[in-house]
């Protein structure tokens, strides 16, 4: 969109990954370029994105086709919520960072529903709102799994072997599929945290450097 002033950078991942280490670590090198930086996630803390966070602690039961609305649902409130909706800080010259984006939801959920319900479902928020880049960091899920169980108590919906391996896969299957129209940055998570950090920045430092 021409009146965008801010730039928008997606992490993605299976559940482990490691994504909000590197989005806290982009956040900081943004910032000590001067450039405002907002971070953000989905699901959302707003209403829609509450009862997806139920859903998925399993707090409230839903089958797959209603959480796949539900986060499209929440994705387009993510958008143009007047609050702090992406639209709203991105024309005010603040950049974002996302944890997941669409992606996830054609990854996760078109594991059990139809893939182009999926996208159909996501076709309006496609248009609004395209990211500059989806950062992919690629881990294995025993990896993940077991990075999982060490940081919390609980796992959640998705976050078995068979699933996040299903979605892993779902996920390189996409990147196939979108890799003319979508910038995708593929960074291997096994690397340490700072040379992730480096590789991250060398691939979006142009988007932070003052004319």
């Amino acid at each position: 969109m021409d009146d965008v002033k801010g730039h928008f950078i997606v992490f993605e991942g299976i559940d482990g990954s490691g994504k909000t280490t590197q989005i806290n670590l982009l956040k900081r090198r943004i910032e000590e370029n001067n450039f405002l930086c907002h971070i953000t996630q989905e699901p959302t803390g707003r209403p829609v994105g509450s009862l997806l966070r139920d859903c998925l602690a399993g707090r409230v039961k839903t089958d797959e086709f209603t959480l796949a609305a539900l986060f499209a649902a929440d994705r387009l409130d993510h958008i143009l919520n007047d609050d702090d909706g992406l639209l709203k800080q991105l024309k005010e010259g603040i950049s974002v960072i996302s944890d997941r984006y669409i992606l996830s939801t054609y990854a996760y959920q078109s594991v059990r529903v139809p893939f182009n319900w999926v996208m159909d479902l996501n076709s309006m928020a496609a248009r609004k709102l395209k990211p500059d880049c989806h950062i992919f960091i690629d881990t294995k899920p025993d990896t993940a799994l077991m990075r999982i169980s060490e940081g919390r108590k609980g796992k959640e919906l998705f976050e078995n072997k068979k699933r996040l391996t299903e979605v892993r896969d779902r996920y390189f299957e996409l990147f196939r599929l979108l890799k003319d129209t979508e910038n995708i940055i593929i960074v291997d998570g096994t690397k340490n945290i700072h040379e992730i950090s480096d590789i991250i920045w060398e691939n979006v430092s142009k988007y932070f450097t003052s004319a």
